[in-house]
């Protein structure tokens, strides 16, 4: 039996444990909110500014995002198994941060002339970032559970839009000093990169502390077991999705059949998902193109409009996350999704820069919310022992939604000749993944 001391160290781990959890939003963040500012200005106007590759800036860049998603697509299975079948996701996820930071780090440290190592920094740090957003969701079940998992997951975001934000503004604000700082401005840029890396690295370090327990949820006493390797692992959790199995009893008692039509249910829950968040990913990215191409907003306008998006999206989350515990995850996920289909049609009919800007900030409502709600969602339907594998094949599907999701968009764009045209397609996938995820039992 505890006695009141053991009692008192468990609340204050459990207590350190979330707090530690949330930082890691707030660090990772000021990677997101600098690579589609600084870094993206970065790279088209300073290392690729004379087509050193025969192409522009803008291609490069291009490619340089696409080998990221390629290197995270082929990575993320793999090690988040693997995480499973050692329980060590903060080890993994550790390694995922140390990798991003000091891809951020040799990105400040090199020449601009450098190009290829330039390229290399910015792949590590996204690889390093995506492969950290894995490891982040595997843990929160190890910590929370039911309502607590969705104030925590809403907590997290809205900590993820000020950290971003503050880490932006600091960074512009080396940029913008590089005169009295002795810098030109490739220099100051340089030495921003060097500042987020370390603003990622520095706010990352309770999470190594911290100590993450095993699971948020009744302990039956099931034993989990694993494959011997991570394709093993791999193959036997889309086994359980399909629904797979050779019949009989499972290790907990339940029947088979059961264990079958669950593990599809979850299949469902999970392509909803990642149907959800590539349309949303996509339409952040267009939305961003609208604004450079449609409105030309130059670098500056540019930033301003982001932490826009990362003040209005940090009440936001918390909204959200307050609705889904007072009312219940699948409303607040509607609100959310009726949000963005708002946004979509209303994206259609934006015609000059203040009501860009009224769009942007609708936009950051829903942003957070929706990722909150998808995230605490996944954490509490995660079978036990597959937390990282869970949320490893749901960044994985995420992305190649989202390819997919720019490729046709990109097509019926070619085809109409109307730049925003595709956003009906993007409406179509949200609404299949909305319909997928109603589906839940």
């Amino acid at each position: 039996m505890e006695t009141n001391a053991q009692q008192h160290d468990a609340t204050r781990d459990s207590r350190f444990a979330a707090s530690a959890w949330v930082l890691l939003d707030w660090a990772a963040s000021a990677f997101s909110t600098a690579l589609i500012t600084l870094i993206v200005a970065y790279v088209e106007r300073v290392v690729f500014a004379d087509k050193a590759w025969g192409v522009s800036g803008g291609v490069v860049w291009a490619w340089t995002l696409a080998v990221a998603m390629l290197v995270s697509a082929v990575v993320a299975p793999f090690l988040s198994a693997w995480a499973d079948r050692t329980r060590r996701h903060k080890s993994a996820l550790m390694a995922s941060v140390v990798a991003g930071g000091l891809g951020l780090l040799a990105l400040g440290v090199v020449p601009p002339t450098a190009r290829g190592s330039v390229v290399a920094g910015i792949v590590i740090a996204s690889v390093g970032f995506d492969m950290a957003a894995i490891f982040t969701g595997s843990l929160l079940p190890r910590i929370a559970s039911g309502q607590a998992a969705d104030r925590l997951s809403a907590g997290g975001f809205a900590a993820g839009y000020a950290g971003g934000a503050i880490a932006l503004v600091i960074a512009t604000a080396i940029v913008g000093a590089h005169d009295r700082l002795g810098l030109t401005t490739p220099g100051a840029l340089r030495a921003a990169f060097v500042f987020v890396g370390c603003w990622w690295l520095v706010f990352s370090l309770p999470a190594a502390c911290a100590r993450f327990g095993t699971d948020g949820r009744t302990d039956d006493g099931e034993k989990e077991v694993h494959a011997g390797s991570s394709a093993g692992e791999l193959l036997a959790f889309a086994r359980s999705l399909a629904g797979w199995s050779s019949g009989g009893i499972t290790n907990g008692g339940i029947a088979q059949g059961e264990a079958d039509e669950s593990g599809r249910s979850f299949g469902r829950v999970l392509l909803g998902c990642v149907l959800v968040l590539g349309a949303v990913q996509t339409a952040i990215a267009q939305f961003s193109s609208v604004a450079l191409e449609e409105f030309h907003l130059d670098g500056p306008a540019l930033v301003r409009l982001v932490l826009l998006v990362q003040a209005v999206a940090l009440p936001g989350a918390l909204f959200i996350g307050w609705l889904s515990t007072r009312w219940s995850r699948h409303g607040a996920l509607a609100v959310c999704l009726l949000g963005w289909i708002a946004v979509l049609t209303l994206a259609t009919l934006v015609r000059t820069p203040a009501q860009l800007h009224w769009l942007a900030a609708l936009l950051a409502l829903v942003l957070g919310g929706v990722q909150s709600v998808i995230r605490a969602t996944v954490a509490g339907l995660a079978p036990r022992g597959r937390f990282g594998a869970t949320f490893g094949l749901m960044q994985v599907g995420t992305k190649l939604s989202g390819f997919v999701a720019s490729l046709v968009f990109g097509v019926v764009l070619a085809a109409s000749g109307l730049p925003r045209a595709g956003l009906v397609t993007l409406l179509i996938q949200i609404v299949a993944g909305w319909w997928l995820l109603r589906r839940q039992r």
